[in-house]
Formats: structure tokens, C-alpha cells, sequence
């Protein structure tokens, strides 16, 4: 280094020695300046700070009436009654110390004096004083207000009592007096802090004429030198402040989260303002990935976060293949809502590394609110399953007969407006709730059955979930009226569903009348259109066209029944690897009034003889029988004496000693009892309720509904049944039933 040439920066050095000398005389007059002026600092800004005191105590009224209304813990209303007092007291303090001059404390603590100086103070003091003293009288009762606002009642829930109903009629009072009041007091305390300001400005006046000629001395030594450093600060700073604006604007502007991670990952100080909006949060800064997501998710996906992370930062990992198995892509999350529950959105997270010279500094996490995309691929996959389900429903339609299916429609909503009216029967005892759940339970079987004698599948399904439901309640050691609520869910479904099914044959039925009024009008096409309504109907389009006799009319409703036994024959031998063939005689000859119970009574004993009757195809080889067994249905008339309905099945007839053994294992009787019974009243034990030898539940047995409800038919038809069977050759049921006339008078 040279010798310092001190020529070359002399007059630099007695400018600069110059300033230090006049700064140096400057700064000791401002020590004994610079107390007075603290003192009045201190006093502006306290008579300033007070400006705000009306309108922060019209605003704690406000929020103290919502906790009021909100019914906020005695606490919380104590604490904001306190918040009203300290800021009453402190307004009222500051007043009294401008009036006498004399010294109060400021929030800080220090020590202040306080004193009018010029005429407008005065003036802005009376004014205070007056529209404070209105507003004063308001708050003085909020005050004063002690103990607690509310009752308990019986429920647990709060209720205003009449002091709380006091406190908040003074709130409103307070409120009212306070936005007249309010910006006056601002006025006249501004005009108050006005007054200190003037005062203390013509003290600075004095210093600053001492110090301007000194300093406009100094600058004018140091102007030429900072100017060019001024220039640079300047230009860096545009740079850099329209570097930071654009950032900012596009932090503001952006719909997704976007935030950096660190290596700890800890969450930048940079970020999109989408963010805070998406998680419902504000405190973002420093915080780590894990609290960001922390009490939102589950704890298992917490972890997979966690460790998803931690994976993209592994230098050799390549980065495509992560991001194609991103488990954040699609996350459920759930935020508490202000009304005690919580609402649910789906987020999607991208990661994409940050890498400065080479190295990876950050991963950028962008984070985009998805539900409503979510919501929609949903909405559209339930729209897709529901039209699949009517397609289902549709194709089961065509195959079953209109008239079979509109008749099972009329009886099935019959039954259920009955499980209807059973639901809604008062009952107290035990006994009545369980009479209730058999009443039931018959209506809905007897439904589930002939669904599954026409194929319906859906509404068969629907009335074994019933059935699940029902069984349910039975299994209870004790019942009550509200735990059938839930029935009444299953039996809006079920009503819905009938509802469906009957609307789409009436559909069908519209279309094949289309048809027909086509193939009227248009003969040409009348090879078509028959070959559509003979596929719709399941008969030729003559046949649906031509009126019919009485005749006709029975055959077509025994042909109806013997397809209905047939396909439900059909469906159960299937379901138990059985093979069945069915012989009817005499359907045609069932009174109108008999058809309903009868269809219900041969359903339940074809289901009976197929599922416990007929042995499997092996089995009856061995037998030295047909692979196929046979059960014959056959309706007698027997004129005044009434009618005879005969179900006989060639299978391996009633077992009494596995009646017995099951009958013994479901409590209806003891053994001592067991012994005691002849082959006639074993073979009674199946038409108790409860009562089956099905091993396993499922929708074609092991409810032991079905020959409770046969027995309940034919006793309010006022029949009788009569059981013969030979083990290993057969089992009957022959069933007498009044003549019409006397089912009717009885």
C-alpha cells in the first residue's frame, strides 16, 4: 500500500471533521432535548392510541353480544367484560390527566404527562368530554356487569337468564351510543394529540433551525460522494422491487398452493395465497409438511406423505418414475367446520425437485383443490352403476310375464303398506314388539318369495336385507319402539324400488301399445313389430290384442301361476345343484278370491320341498331313483266341502328325529318334551316361527319363516293342513280350504 496522500482527500477530511464537530454539538444539545421530546412522543402517540378506544369498545360490545349469542363459556364472556373495563378505565384516565395535567401510564408502562396547551385543545377537550360522558353511561353498566349469564337447562344446553338478558340489551345500547359517539371522540382526541403535536413542534423548530445549517453544511460535502452509491442502491432496487412485485403478483394471482421444501422438510417463507385458503390456515411459515397435513388425514396417510417425501429427495431416485407412483395425487382430507362437523375435499399434490448448481436445494409442492372433479367422476360412476342397474332391471322385466308382474306389483305393495301399518302400531310390551317383528317378517317373506318365483332378483335382494334386518332385532334381549326406525328406511326402499320397477313396465306396456296401434295403422311392418311384442309380453301379439272369455281368463291366470312355480322351482334346484321337474293339475280351477294366499302358500312349500324335500342327483341314484325329482301340485274342488290344494314331493320325506334335534337346539321344546311326541305332532314343529333344518341362512332358507306363513295363510282362510310322509319315499302337504261362501262368512 502507498503512503496516504492526505492532500489529495484534505478537504474531504476537514469536511468530514467539520460535520463530526457540528454533529457533535448537535447531539449535545439533543441530550438534553431528546427527554422532552421522548416525553411528548409519548404523550402524542398515547392521546393518539386513545382515539381508538370508542371504537374498540363499540367492537368489544359487538363481539361480546355474539359470545352472548353463541352462548361462549362464562369465561370467555367474564374475560371480554374485563377487556370493556380496562378500556373504559384507560379512556377515562387519559380524559382526567388532560384536564388536571396530571401523569398516567401508557401501555407500555412509562410514565407520561399529559396537559392542554393551546385554545383548540381546550375546545377538543370539551367536546371529548361531552361525547364521552353519553357514551360512558352505556358502558359504565357492561361494566359493572359480574356473575354469570346463563341457565343450564335439562338437556345440557344454555340459556340467557335475566341477567344475561340484561347485559344484552345493555350491549345494544352501548353499540348504538357507541357508533354516534365514536367518531366524534375520534375527532376530538385527534384534535387533543393535534395540540401535543403543535407544542412539541415548536420546540423541534428550535433545534431544527440549529441543525439545519450544520447539516445542510455536511450534505453538501458528502452530496457528490453518495450520489453515485445512491444511483446504484437505486437501480438495484428497481430491479429488485419489480423482481419481488412479479413474484408477489404471481404468489397472489395463482388458484394453487405453491410452497417450497427444505431437506428438513420445513415449508419456505415464500408462498401462494391459494394456500392458506385451501388448508383454512394462515400460520404457514416455518412449518413442516407433516403439520401442514397433520389432524386433515389419517395417520396411515400421514405416514405414505412422510415417506413419499423423504424418497423424492434420494439424489439417485429417478424423479419420473416417483412422480408416476405419487400416492398424494388424490387425498381425501377433512376440515372441522363451524358447526361442530367437518367438511371433506380432495387435494392433489405435485412435487417437482429444485436444484441450484447441481444441487437439489428445495422440492417445489404445488397443491390443487380437486373435489369438485372429484365429486363429478363420482356423480357420473353412480350414474353409470344406476343405469346399469335398470338395464338389469329391464332385462329381468322382459322375461316376466306383464300381467304375473303387475299382479305381484299390486300384491307386494298390498304387503308392504301392511308392514306399514304394523310399524306404526303402538306397542309396549315385549311380547307386542315381538308379535310385531312375526307380523312382519310374514309380509316380507312372503314378498322375497314370489320376487324369487318371477326372477326380480333386485327386489328379491332388497326384501332379504329385510329379512337380515329383522333378524337383527329378534336376536335382542330386550326391544324398544325406536329401535324399528331403521325398518322404516329399508321399507322406503323397497316402496322406491316397486315404484321403479312399476314404472318402467308401464313403460314396456307403452311401447307395446305403440306397437300394436303401428301394426294397425302400418300392415306392412306387422311381421316386425309382432315378433317386439311377443318378445315384450312373453305371448303373440294376437293374444295380447283379443278380448277373452272367463275361460280363457282362468287358464291365462293358472298358466301365470305354473310359470311363476316353475321358474322359482327352477332358480332354487340351481342355487342347491338339484334337479326338479314340477306336474300341475286343476290351477285353473282357484277361486279369484283364493289366488293370492294360494300363490303364496305353493311358493313357500316348492321353496320347502326343493331346498329340504328332493335329495341331490347322486343321492337319488343311489336311491334308485330319477336324477330329477318330482313334486306335484294339484287343486281339487270339491264343491260345497271346498277345495283341496295337495303339494307331494317323491323325496326323502320329513326326518321327525332331525325336527326333533333342531327344535331341542332352538329352545322351542325340551327333550323330555321331544320323547313325548308322536310322528303328527313332530311333524308340527315346522310351522313354528323360527323353525328351520337349514343349516346355513341364506335367501331360499333358514329364516324358518316360510311354513309359519303358509300356516298363518290357510288359518285366516279358515283351512286346515294335513302332513303324511314315509322317510326316504315322500312328503304332502294337503291343505283343505273352505268353500268361497263360507270363507266369506266366517
Amino acid at each position: 500500500m502507498g503512503i496516504f496522500d492526505l492532500g489529495r482527500f484534505k478537504g474531504i477530511v476537514f469536511a468530514i471533521g467539520g460535520f463530526l464537530v457540528l454533529v457533535s454539538t448537535l447531539l449535545a444539545y439533543n441530550f438534553f432535548s431528546a427527554s422532552r421530546f421522548a416525553t411528548d412522543a409519548i404523550a402524542i402517540n398515547h392521546v393518539a392510541a386513545q382515539s381508538l378506544q370508542p371504537q374498540l369498545l363499540t367492537a368489544s360490545a359487538h363481539a361480546l353480544a355474539a359470545q352472548l349469542d353463541r352462548r361462549e363459556d362464562e369465561k370467555v364472556i367474564e374475560a371480554s367484560v374485563r377487556n370493556v373495563q380496562l378500556s373504559w378505565a384507560s379512556f377515562e384516565e387519559t380524559l382526567n390527566a388532560l384536564k388536571s395535567g396530571d401523569v398516567v401510564k401508557n401501555a407500555e408502562g412509562k410514565s407520561v404527562r399529559l396537559s392542554v396547551r393551546g385554545e383548540a385543545g381546550e375546545t377538543a377537550l370539551a367536546a371529548a368530554s361531552q361525547h364521552w360522558s353519553g357514551f360512558k353511561s352505556k358502558i359504565d353498566t357492561v361494566a359493572r356487569f359480574t356473575g354469570s349469564p346463563y341457565n343450564k337447562t335439562a338437556d345440557g344446553q344454555s340459556t340467557l337468564n335475566a341477567r344475561g338478558e340484561r347485559l344484552r340489551a345493555q350491549l345494544t345500547e352501548m353499540q348504538e351510543q357507541g357508533a354516534k359517539a365514536q367518531a366524534p371522540l375520534a375527532k376530538a382526541m385527534g384534535a387533543l394529540a393535534t395540540d401535543l403535536e403543535t407544542a412539541s413542534a415548536s420546540r423541534a423548530d428550535l433545534l431544527s433551525i440549529m441543525q439545519g445549517a450544520g447539516i445542510v453544511f455536511a450534505l453538501a460535502l458528502f452530496v457528490a460522494i453518495i450520489t453515485v452509491f445512491i444511483r446504484n442502491l437505486q437501480k438495484d432496487e428497481v430491479v429488485a422491487n419489480r423482481a419481488r412485485k412479479e413474484t408477489q403478483d404471481i404468489l397472489r394471482t395463482v388458484n394453487e398452493g405453491l410452497f417450497l421444501l427444505d431437506s428438513t422438510q420445513r415449508i419456505g417463507t415464500e408462498k401462494s395465497m391459494a394456500l392458506a385458503n385451501i388448508f383454512r390456515r394462515d400460520d404457514l411459515t416455518s412449518m413442516t409438511f407433516d403439520d401442514l397435513l397433520r389432524g386433515i388425514v389419517p395417520e396411515k396417510t400421514l405416514r405414505t406423505a412422510q415417506d413419499y417425501v423423504s424418497l423424492l429427495w434420494g439424489e439417485r431416485v429417478n424423479e419420473k418414475l416417483v412422480k408416476s407412483i405419487n400416492p398424494l395425487n388424490e387425498v381425501e382430507v377433512h376440515f372441522d367446520n363451524p358447526t361442530g362437523g367437518f367438511d371433506t375435499h380432495f387435494l392433489e399434490f405435485d412435487f417437482n425437485r429444485v436444484k441450484s448448481d447441481g444441487v437439489m436445494s428445495h422440492l417445489l409442492v404445488t397443491v390443487n383443490d380437486v373435489t369438485k372433479r372429484v365429486l363429478l367422476s363420482r356423480e357420473l360412476q353412480e350414474s353409470q352403476e344406476k343405469a346399469q342397474q335398470q338395464l338389469d332391471m329391464l332385462l329381468r322385466i322382459l322375461h316376466v310375464d306383464p300381467e304375473s308382474l303387475t299382479g305381484f306389483l299390486t300384491d307386494a305393495e298390498v304387503s308392504l303398506k301392511m308392514v306399514n301399518s304394523i310399524l306404526k302400531e303402538p306397542a309396549r310390551e315385549e311380547a307386542a314388539f315381538r308379535s310385531k317383528i312375526d307380523s312382519i317378517y310374514r309380509q316380507v317373506h312372503a314378498v322375497k318369495g314370489e320376487a324369487a318365483a318371477l326372477g326380480l332378483k333386485t327386489v328379491e335382494q332388497r326384501a332379504h336385507a329385510f329379512e337380515e334386518s329383522l333378524n337383527e332385532l329378534k336376536s335382542r334381549a330386550n326391544l324398544s319402539g325406536s329401535d324399528f326406525l331403521p325398518l322404516v328406511v329399508k321399507l322406503d326402499d323397497l316402496f322406491n324400488h316397486l315404484a321403479q320397477v312399476r314404472e318402467m313396465l308401464g313403460r314396456l306396456v307403452d311401447l307395446h301399445q305403440a306397437i300394436a296401434t303401428r301394426r294397425v295403422s302400418a300392415p306392412a311392418s306387422a311381421d316386425t313389430d309382432k315378433k317386439v311384442g311377443e318378445w315384450l309380453t312373453g305371448q303373440s301379439a294376437d293374444q295380447s290384442l283379443e278380448s277373452t272369455g272367463l275361460l280363457q281368463n282362468k287358464n291365462a291366470a293358472a298358466s301365470g301361476l305354473q310359470s311363476t312355480l316353475e321358474k322359482l322351482a327352477s332358480k332354487v334346484a340351481d342355487s342347491q345343484a338339484k334337479r326338479v321337474e314340477l306336474k300341475f293339475h286343476g290351477l285353473e280351477r282357484v277361486p279369484e278370491s283364493y289366488k293370492r294366499p294360494v300363490k303364496d302358500i305353493t311358493i313357500q312349500l316348492v321353496r320347502n320341498a326343493v331346498v329340504h324335500g328332493i335329495e341331490m342327483p347322486q343321492d337319488r341314484l343311489a336311491m334308485q331313483k330319477p336324477e330329477a325329482g318330482v313334486l306335484n301340485i294339484d287343486f281339487v274342488d270339491r264343491g260345497s266341502e271346498g277345495y283341496e290344494l295337495v303339494v307331494r314331493d317323491d323325496g326323502r320325506g320329513l326326518q321327525l328325529d332331525r325336527i326333533k334335534e333342531v327344535a331341542i337346539d332352538r329352545g322351542l321344546i325340551t327333550p323330555a318334551q321331544a320323547s313325548l311326541l308322536d310322528a303328527r305332532q313332530a311333524m308340527a314343529l315346522i310351522f313354528r316361527p323360527g323353525f328351520s333344518t337349514a343349516e346355513d341362512v341364506t335367501t331360499d332358507a333358514g329364516r324358518g319363516a316360510g311354513m309359519d306363513l303358509v300356516r298363518v295363510l290357510v288359518a285366516e282362510m279358515g283351512g286346515r293342513v294335513g302332513l303324511a310322509s314315509a322317510g326316504g319315499r315322500f312328503a304332502k302337504f294337503k291343505i283343505w280350504l273352505p268353500a268361497v261362501n263360507q270363507a266369506a262368512a266366517a
